[in-house]
Parts: structure tokens; C-alpha cells; sequence
């Protein structure tokens, strides 16, 4: 919801914005901030003056010298004669002569015109008789008009700010087309400019003049040239501009900075020939393109309000205005094109700032609803609600979420301690089966797999080699641990489900034993009860009473040693070893003492060279003796007769032991070597009752000492075990 309203209001500010953009653009609301960087364009830029235009000022000095103005056109005359007889290549005698005066002096400026053949003379303009709208070309005198070479309007139209820097080059109207003063002397000087009338680029109708600096323009009063005090050379081959200078005269206009801030009409004149002269008049581009780059820019704006984070949309903000400024000034530089493009900025400058309040509003109501979630779930001291801690709301609620998500933060952490510290495996997945979320435990199993959040719970099993029994929901691992796996849902629309890999691996082992034991009681324990009662009952003659009662003692004796043997493991197993310092040589060799009856009775010899001198390890002596019985009683019943049984005790590196047991019988089965330790395994009762519960016993002692036990059989050579455990 909150989403759909921002895109509502980002669409709004973003059609305002275009909507402003088009109206400053079409109506000229920012035209004079354009102006400006026009004139900063042009003060960067500034054009120096062709050296062939010179100016002949009628200035304050001249009109002491000759009288007040208005003068005399034969005074008028003589100064065309004058400058015509030095060379000119044109003369721009910008004086309106619309009215008559005497006819002597009218007649002696029009013969000069006629003699110089080079005199350009300006028009002007005035209202459509008996017309509301309209005007009429305002041109010299006609006897004047005919025998100047040309005539050209100076009509000037100031920009919106007052100041003038474009010109009509050609001045269209009812009455037809006017071409330019500046425009018309050029043609008369013979230069084929960018800017002729005629031709396939023919001139524009309007142009920007990008102004020379101040007094550039070669200057002489019109009193020197009079006088004659001007050298013949300087006006050879010139473009002449002859026209009022004097204060006192009127003939001025707001220009740029950089030229001066106030020039005459004539020096005006004279910077126009310049550009054109140049090829540096400066044209307004198409409105159009303008109006288009203008819209891309706002569009990029408001994509970057809306894609990309605040720091990184006043970025794009600000480079979209150093590009606009840039361009601007470019345009102008490289092809003196004038792109108008102060209404993006107005755009720019208007919208960035609703934008950011609007995401500071928004901001401040997400922390406000924020706060209010997380109190529910975060404790905070009494009397730390919203406080003034911060400069202003927004830092204020900044400030109280901070606290309130340090107080979550410090939940959720114990809620993580207490999943880590669990000892079962615990996973999350997502809505498509991929782990995202594992505690310590689950690391441990997997390794960081669980963290890459893109393995699947088959990659993981497939990880650690396990096979997953689905239908006992199972997971048995290669190095024989096992895990039932539990699950349950956590978003049921998303799909996330939690599992729990708890290990039973004892379990299973503790229900085999069990099933094991139940197997011995039934079967191993109650076949020796049963053949008892049948040999006590027996009343034919087919065995003597002594043979019977042999047979009786020889199953009882069976029982007995199952139910020791089995005792002595169930003992070891829940007590576990009682270690104490003890002789290794001694132990040793008591228990070929005691295996010495049984030895004697089959033939067979029971071999132990004790260590020169006394070993010491820290063992259970009983468990260990007991452990040897077993060994070497096993060696001797199925030692062949005068073999001999052979013990013997490595005192190894230091650090542990190696005790030695090895007979010359027939070796293990195979069936045995497969699993020689295993309990209630196979084994073999040719040489009297076994239980197969001696070498499980073996193994336990020696697991419970923490050392290693190994077996080395050939069938028809013997069987040789050995013990190695650590000294303490």
C-alpha cells in the first residue's frame, strides 16, 4: 500500500515537473537565466575584432571641434569624400538623412554618394499609416536613397532583460524583406561571408552577436579625419563605420558585461560585421530539440529518485545539472548553437527538494511505525521512550529505533546463543528447499555449507556421504553415525520449513545390544540350562552316571562362563576403568601363571620374557589381566600340542606400550576375522563352549584405555594380536 502511494506521488511530481518544464520553456519564465549563461558563454569567448573595420566616431571632441550637431550635410559630404579618397573597400554611414534641408547641402551629400560608390546609408521603421498594427520602412531621402550604393535597416529589439544582442538579419513584413545595415555593407565590401544573402546557405533571419571586448574596435574621431590628420594607409582596403559616439547624442544600448554594459548603435554595427565576418553569429537552436533533451533530463532525474538511493540521486541530480550547464556552454563554443535548458534546471531545483521531503516524510512515518512495532518485542529502561535525544523529530526517532532494534538485536543473539547451544542439528530452508540458516551444530556436521544459502538438504546429505531413509526418516552416515530427522513448517505461504537432526547413533547401538543380549539369553544362555535338565532326567542306560555327570558340570561350567563373561563386559561398560599405577611385567606375568594349568592339560607351552627392569603404567590392572585371560586362554585351546604361546611387552617410544599375544593354531575364520571383535559374533566351539564374548571384552578394555588393538591371522600359521596403550 505504502509503495503504490509513493509511486502515485513520484508519478504526480514527475508530470507536475514536465509541466513546468514545457510552460517556463514555451513562455519564456527562465529566458533570462539562460541570457546569462549566454553572456558568460560569450565573456569566455570573446572574438577579436577584424583589424580591416574601423569606426569614425562623431564623438564630444569632434562636435567641439566642428559645432553642434546636427551638422551640415556638406559637412557630412566632405567627411565622405575624405574617407573615400583613402581606399575603402566600404562606408557604413550610419545617420538617418530622412528629412530635407536646403537643397545645396542635400545635393552635395548625394554627389558625394554618387563619387564614392561604396556608402551603405540606414533605415528605420514607423507605424502603418491610418493602421493599428504594421510599419512601413522609414528610408534617406530619395535623391539620397539613389545614389548611396545600398540601404540597410538598424532596427533594434532588446531582449526580455533590456540588454541587445540579437539582430534581425533579415527584417520580413507585409511590405516585403529588409536586409541589415551590417548585412548590406559586407555585400558592398565584397565579402562572401557565411551570412550573404544569397547562395545555399542563405543568411538567417535572426542572430545573436557574441560581442569583442571593449574599445577594440579601431577608432579615430571624425574631426581627424577632417583635418587630415590621419594617415591615407589607415583607412586602405577598410570597412568604415561613421556614427554618433557622443553621449550627448542618445545612440546608446545595454549590451553584456563584458563588452562595456553601454554601446553605441555604430559600435554595435561594428561588432555585427565582426561576427559575420567571422562566422561567429550564434543561432538559437531548435526549440524542439531543446525542449527534448530538457525532458530526458527530468526523465533521468525521476528514475534516479526512484531506482537509486538519496546519496546516489543527488549524484545523478547534480551531474544532470553540470551536464545541462555544460552543453549550454559547449553548444556555444563548438557550434554556436544556443540551447536554452534553464527550465530543467528550474525543474531540477524544484524538484529534488519535494522529493526529499516527501522521502523524509515517508521515512519519518516508517520510523514512527517502526518504533511502535518493535516496542512489543523490545524492552526498553523506564523513561527512555521517545526522548530528545537528536537535533530534530527525524533524529529523535532515528534515535529511538536505534535503542529499540539494539534491544531485538540483543533477543534475537539470545535466541541464536540458545539455538547454537543446542546439541541437535537445527536448519531453516525456504520456499524452494534451499538452506538458508544453520546453527553451530549443523556447521559442525557440514562444515559452512549451510551458510552458502544455495545448497539443498540433498546437497548436504550428499556432502557428508549420508543416505536418508525416508521411510524411517533416517539419516545414516558413512562413518556409521545416525540421525532422525524432524520438520516443520514455518511460513506456510512461503513454504520455509525448520528441521532438527538429533543423533542416535548410542541409541541404535544400545537397541543392537539389546536385541543382542535377548538372542544370548534365549538361545547361548538357555541351551546349556536345557541340556542340564534333559542330562538329569535321563534314566536309560546309555550313559554311565559319571559320564552324565561330566556332562552336567561341563554345561554348567559353559553357564558359568557365559554369565561371567557377560557380567564383566555389562561391568566395564556402565563403570567403565579404574586406572591406577601398576608393574606391566608383573601383570603379564601372573597371567601366564594362571594360564599355566590349562596350558599344561593340552600340551602347550606359555612363553613371557619379562624386562629387565620394572615398567610402569597407569591402567586398570584388573581389567588388563582380565583381558589377557582371555587372550591367551583362547591361544592355548586352540594351540596345536607343544606349541607355544608367546607374550611380550615393547616399552614402545614413552609415550605408549605395545603388549604382544601370539599362537601357532589354525587362525581365525573368516567369518571371525570380518568382525573379530564383535559381540555374540561367530566363533568357533570345536575345542570347547565359547561365547564369543572374550574378544568383545578385549576390545572394550582396550577402547576404554583409549588405544588401538590389531590382528594379524594367517589360516595354518596362528593368530597374533597387538595391544597398544598409552602410558597414563
Amino acid at each position: 500500500m505504502l509503495k503504490t502511494r509513493l509511486f502515485a506521488e513520484w508519478l504526480i511530481l514527475f508530470v507536475a515537473m514536465l509541466a513546468l518544464l514545457v510552460a517556463a520553456h514555451t513562455r519564456g519564465w527562465t529566458q533570462r537565466f539562460d541570457l546569462l549563461l549566454l553572456d558568460l558563454e560569450a565573456s569566455l569567448n570573446t572574438p577579436e575584432i577584424d583589424p580591416r573595420i574601423i569606426l569614425v566616431e562623431i564623438d564630444d571632441a569632434s562636435l567641439e571641434e566642428i559645432g553642434a550637431w546636427p551638422w551640415d550635410r556638406a559637412i557630412h559630404a566632405e567627411l565622405i569624400e575624405r574617407i573615400g579618397g583613402f581606399g575603402p573597400d566600404a562606408i557604413a554611414y550610419d545617420v538617418l538623412f530622412v528629412e530635407a534641408t536646403d537643397d545645396e547641402s542635400d545635393a552635395a551629400l548625394a554627389q558625394s554618394l554618387t563619387q564614392s560608390g561604396k556608402v551603405v546609408l540606414p533605415h528605420s521603421f514607423a507605424p502603418k499609416p491610418n493602421a493599428r498594427f504594421g510599419e512601413v520602412p522609414l528610408y534617406p531621402l530619395p535623391m539620397l536613397q539613389d545614389a548611396a550604393s545600398a540601404v540597410g535597416h538598424v532596427a533594434l529589439t532588446p531582449d526580455v532583460d533590456g540588454v541587445a544582442r540579437r539582430f534581425e538579419l533579415v527584417r520580413g513584413g507585409a511590405e516585403g524583406s529588409f536586409p541589415h545595415f551590417a548585412v548590406k555593407t559586407l555585400e558592398v565590401a565584397g565579402e562572401a561571408t557565411n551570412y550573404a544573402l544569397s547562395g545555399p546557405d542563405p543568411v538567417p533571419s535572426e542572430a545573436i552577436v557574441r560581442y569583442g571586448a571593449r574599445g577594440a574596435v579601431s577608432a579615430v574621431p571624425a574631426s581627424a579625419v577632417l583635418s587630415g590628420s590621419v594617415p591615407p594607409e589607415f583607412f586602405a582596403d577598410a570597412i568604415v563605420f561613421v556614427g554618433a559616439t557622443s553621449p550627448g547624442l542618445g545612440d546608446r544600448y545595454s549590451v553584456p558585461f563584458h563588452a562595456g554594459r553601454i554601446l553605441t548603435g555604430v559600435e554595435m554595427q561594428a561588432h555585427l560585421a565582426n561576427a559575420m565576418l567571422n562566422g561567429d553569429l550564434i543561432e538559437e537552436g531548435d526549440p524542439g530539440i531543446a525542449l527534448a533533451l530538457q525532458i530526458a533530463v527530468i526523465m533521468l532525474l525521476f528514475a534516479s529518485f526512484w531506482r537509486l538511493s538519496p546519496r546516489s540521486a543527488l549524484i545523478v541530480a547534480l551531474t544532470l545539472t553540470a551536464g545541462l550547464f555544460a552543453i549550454s556552454i559547449l553548444s556555444l563554443m563548438l557550434v554556436n548553437i544556443w540551447l536554452p535548458v534553464s527550465g530543467a534546471l528550474l525543474a531540477i531545483v524544484i524538484a529534488y527538494p519535494l522529493w526529499g521531503w516527501r522521502r523524509l516524510a515517508s521515512v519519518s512515518r516508517f520510523l514512527e511505525s517502526e518504533a511502535a512495532s518493535l516496542r512489543e518485542v523490545a524492552s526498553l529502561p523506564k523513561g527512555r521512550g521517545r526522548t530528545s535525544e537528536g537535533f530534530d523529530v527525524v533524529a529523535q526517532q532515528v534515535a529511538l529505533l536505534k535503542r529499540l532494534t539494539t534491544g531485538v538485536s540483543g533477543n534475537l543473539k539470545l535466541i541464536q546463543d540458545v539455538i547454537d547451544a543446542s546439541p541437535d542439528v537445527m536448519l531453516v530452508t525456504d520456499g524452494e528447499g534451499r538452506v538458508t540458516m544453520g546453527n553451530l551444530a549443523a556447521e559442525s556436521l557440514f562444515g559452512t555449507a549451510p551458510k552458502a544459502q544455495k545448497s539443498t538438504l540433498t546437497d548436504l546429505f550428499h556432502l557428508v556421504g549420508g543416505t536418508l531413509d525416508e521411510s524411517r526418516d533416517e539419516l545414516n552416515l558413512v562413518d556409521g553415525r545416525s540421525f532422525w530427522l524432524a520438520s516443520a513448517q514455518l511460513d506456510e505461504e512461503v513454504g520455509s520449513e525448520v528441521l532438527s537432526l538429533r543423533e542416535i547413533t548410542e541409541n541404535k547401538e544400545a537397541e543392537r545390544q539389546r536385541r543382542e543380549t535377548l538372542e544370548f539369553l534365549s538361545h547361548d544362555m538357555r541351551s546349556p540350562q536345557v541340556a542340564i535338565i534333559s542330562l538329569a532326567h535321563q534314566a536309560d542306560e546309555t550313559l554311565s552316571p559319571d559320564e552324565r555327570f561330566s556332562r552336567i558340570a561341563d554345561q554348567s561350567r559353559r553357564t558359568l562362563k557365559l554369565t561371567e563373561d557377560f557380567v564383566q563386559i555389562a561391568r566395564i561398560s556402565n563403570e567403565g576403568v579404574e586406572r591406577e599405577e601398576a608393574e606391566l611385567g608383573s601383570i603379564l606375568q601372573e597371567a601366564a601363571d594362571r594360564a599355566f594349568p590349562l596350558a599344561h592339560r593340552r600340551g602347550v607351552k606359555v612363553a613371557f620374557a619379562a624386562p629387565f627392569e620394572p615398567v610402569f603404567a597407569t591402567v586398570d590392572a584388573f581389567a588388563l589381566a582380565r583381558m589377557l585371560d582371555n587372550l591367551i586362554s583362547n591361544a592355548v585351546k586352540f594351540s596345536p600340542e607343544n606349541a607355544r604361546v608367546l607374550m611380550t611387552l615393547d616399552e614402545g617410544d614413552g609415550e605408549a606400550f605395545e603388549i604382544t599375544v601370539a599362537d601357532a593354531g589354525p587362525g581365525l575364520s573368516q567369518e571371525r576375522k570380518e568382525a573379530p571383535f564383535a559381540r555374540f559374533g561367530a566363533r568357533d566351539t570345536s575345542k570347547g563352549p565359547s561365547s564369543g564374548l572374550g574378544l568383545a571384552y578385549v576390545k572394550q578394555v582396550v577402547d576404554m584405555h583409549q588405544g588401538t588393538i590389531t590382528v594379524e591371522s594367517v589360516e595354518g600359521e596362528g593368530t597374533r594380536f597387538v595391544i597398544r596403550l598409552p602410558y597414563k
